[in-house]
């Protein structure tokens, strides 16, 4: 699955990213987080209310980007919706949060979304913020959740 995300365009700009970083394959989670390592969902709230992790993985939910409220995106929300998709904004204190959860940056940590663009975004976030060990679950954990 990762060599052939790193030959499609599914990641567009972010692509280039992959080759500076771990990456573990959807079906790989289960030993990193016996090796110690803790899982980070970033998927916004109402994503992981609609599709939740199983419950022994014990993972933090920090969300990168929660369903947007503002009515100052009224044209970009209509185009979500006219495409059956629920506009999201960015959480701007969603490095803060992560602290809260995870104040050791050299902790281990496997971060993961539903497709992997949005863990990708948060691998790279974590990183500049001086986090070290960091895993991206590439093309996401959509294998991994079930739908209720």
């Amino acid at each position: 699955m990762i060599e052939r995300l790193k030959r499609t365009n599914s990641l567009g700009p972010y692509r280039g990213w992959m080759d500076s970083m771990t990456i573990a394959e959807p079906n790989q989670i289960d030993g990193y987080l016996g090796d110690g390592y803790k899982l980070l969902d970033v998927r916004p709230s109402f994503e992981r209310e609609e599709k939740p992790l199983p419950a022994g993985d014990n993972a933090v939910h920090v969300a990168l980007y929660e369903k947007s409220t503002g009515d100052d995106k009224k044209v970009q929300q209509f185009l979500a919706w006219a495409q059956g998709t629920t506009f999201t904004e960015k959480n701007e204190k969603f490095v803060e949060e992560v602290k809260e959860a995870f104040p050791e940056l050299e902790e281990k940590i496997v971060v993961g979304c539903e497709g992997g663009v949005r863990s990708i975004l948060a691998v790279k976030e974590l990183e500049k913020a001086g986090y070290s060990n960091l895993v991206w679950i590439g093309g996401g954990m959509d294998s991994r959740v079930k739908s209720t």
